[in-house]
């Protein structure tokens, strides 16, 4: 089309929504290790950080695939390889299943 993806609203708009998932990711991360360092009870904020960077970490990766086409797919390209990788953090230390049973455990104490 003569110019770069990024100009693109599409792609703008996806690259707009990995941003600000990862940015909520890292401060639910933030406050369960505040609340850890002040001796606080954590396990919920944990579960909950836990769940929702796993989870955003497959749902950006997906997006950089599409957003980098055929090439998503090629081991050339980083992406693939943080494919392979987001996948796996859904799985190791606790499915997603299990942190939401944590969480809504903790809610209806």
């Amino acid at each position: 089309f003569g110019r770069s993806i990024s100009k693109f609203q599409a792609i703008q708009w996806m690259i707009a929504d990995m941003a600000t998932r990862i940015e909520a990711s890292r401060l639910l991360v933030y406050n369960a290790a505040y609340k850890k360092d002040k001796g606080e009870l954590f396990s919920k904020e944990a579960a909950m950080a836990k769940l929702f960077a796993s989870e955003t970490a497959v749902d950006t990766v997906i997006k950089a695939v599409q957003i980098h086409g055929g090439y998503g797919y090629t081991k050339e390209y980083t992406v693939e390889r943080l494919f392979r990788d987001a996948k796996i953090t859904e799985i190791y230390e606790g499915t997603s299943e299990i942190q939401r049973l944590v969480i809504s455990r903790n809610l209806l104490q």
